[in-house]
């Protein structure tokens, strides 16, 4: 199984559950991806702290642009927004793509704010809102992390 995570920049959202999705599952390859940024740009100071707090280093984090990613390869996309979700699609039809809180199940709100540009606190409530919601993607698919 191979899993993209994808957000506009590729700094703070997607690295994050990139990051977070890693400790949580076994035999799952995770990656992440972003649009705006060319590949080998670091992740948010930020996102590197909050996730550091959480025992996850993103310190070493580049950045990876969509144009570097074999969709053709790719089980399953997981994006930030739907229009994350609904440009990927235009953009590779065939990719298997939804929002992460979409693929829960779990939100009326399928959104993840980004948080980049914003202050600490907004990066603390993004991590624990996708955390919320991949613990909710992984009680769907218990075998990922058996």
């Amino acid at each position: 199984m191979k899993i993209v995570f994808l957000c506009s920049a590729n700094t703070s959202r997607s690295p994050m559950a990139e990051g977070i999705f890693k400790k949580m599952v076994r035999d799952v390859d995770v990656s992440s991806a972003g649009f705006l940024l060319g590949s080998g740009e670091n992740a948010d100071e930020y996102a590197i702290l909050v996730c550091r707090k959480h025992g996850i280093d993103l310190a070493d984090f580049k950045t990876t642009n969509v144009c570097d990613v074999d969709f053709g390869n790719v089980d399953l996309v997981l994006t930030a927004t739907t229009s994350n979700r609904d440009k990927i699609r235009k953009l590779y039809p065939k990719v298997n793509a939804y929002t992460i809180k979409e693929y829960s199940g779990a939100y009326d709100d399928l959104d993840i704010k980004d948080p980049s540009s914003e202050s600490l606190g907004d990066h603390v409530v993004c991590y624990f809102e996708i955390k919320e919601a991949l613990e909710k993607i992984l009680e769907i698919h218990k075998e990922w992390s058996d």
